[in-house]
């Protein structure tokens, strides 16, 4: 299941000069994610592009798909006052999944530039093994450190 919200940029944004040309960003947590998409639209600016934001909302199975723990509304909420604040057109896409690493993959075009933020540590973290299956499909990505 797919919901979409559409969030646009300020009125000072520069003009998106290649508009299909996009920084995807995957969302990971709430205050990684504020770090990882001023980094993206750092890049997107100076590349004349848009960010997409990719929320893929894991549904455990003993709840029915449209019934997520935590609403979409709130969800939207929380993204779309970072989103509002971004220099460059930033979309959000929510996704109500099984699988967040499928869900991304499915979404996502191809050789997509994605930016996804994680912790620095020794031990492989979801996020580090999420920029590797990308990396094995082609996409480019680029993983930030959050803290």
């Amino acid at each position: 299941m797919k919901l979409a919200v559409h969030v646009s940029a300020p009125i000072s944004a520069p003009e998106i000069l290649n508009p299909e040309l996009e920084v995807n960003v995957v969302y990971t947590h709430l205050p990684g994610t504020a770090k990882t998409l001023n980094a993206a639209s750092g890049l997107a600016r100076g590349l004349g592009a848009r960010v997409t934001v990719h929320v893929a909302q894991v549904i455990p199975y003993p709840l029915a798909l449209k019934s997520p723990p935590v609403s979409v509304q709130f969800t939207e909420e929380q993204l779309l006052t970072l989103a509002g604040e971004q220099p460059v057109e930033t979309n959000i896409q929510v996704y109500l999944c099984r699988d967040l690493t499928e869900t991304i993959r499915r979404v996502l075009k191809p050789d997509s530039v994605v930016v996804i933020g994680g912790r620095k540590g020794w031990w492989p973290t979801p996020e580090r093994r999420l920029a590797a299956t990308l990396r094995r499909d082609g996409h480019r990505v680029i993983l930030t450190h959050a803290d």
